[in-house]
């Protein structure tokens, strides 16, 4: 699978919470670094990805630049929360599968967002 292409799915299988999907699109030790977190395994992130989903609404991709095993996606993380919210992805492809993920945004808006995220997996008894 074209780098590009394996972007596109990864976002697309996050947002329609298809974790299953996603794990397939990840290497088993893939990296994950972001400004509040750093995570190592698809473990992790699947379960970082589950928590997320109980107010992530989908991914609205704006820009996707392409640079042989290196993609980049600009993308607004639309939430039933906080609306829509400007985060920046940087992928790292090693043999068809996303090897790292490094994650841009400004952390503000996040505040209440993970407040809420917090809220609901306490009332679903998930936290």
């Amino acid at each position: 699978m074209q780098s590009e292409k394996l972007a596109r799915a990864y976002l697309d299988a996050v947002a329609k919470k298809d974790l299953e999907r996603v794990a397939s699109l990840v290497t088993a030790d893939v990296r994950f670094v972001g400004p509040a977190n750093t995570m190592d395994g698809a473990r992790d992130l699947i379960a970082a990805f589950r928590r997320i989903g109980a107010v992530h609404v989908r991914s609205d991709i704006q820009r996707v630049f392409t640079d042989g095993d290196e993609v980049c996606v600009i993308y607004d993380f639309v939430t039933d929360t906080a609306g829509a919210l400007p985060c920046v992805e940087w992928l790292h492809v090693e043999a068809g599968k996303i090897r790292s993920i490094h994650l841009y945004y400004d952390q503000v808006p996040w505040t209440k967002l993970r407040e809420e995220i917090g809220r609901r997996m306490q009332a679903t008894g998930t936290a």
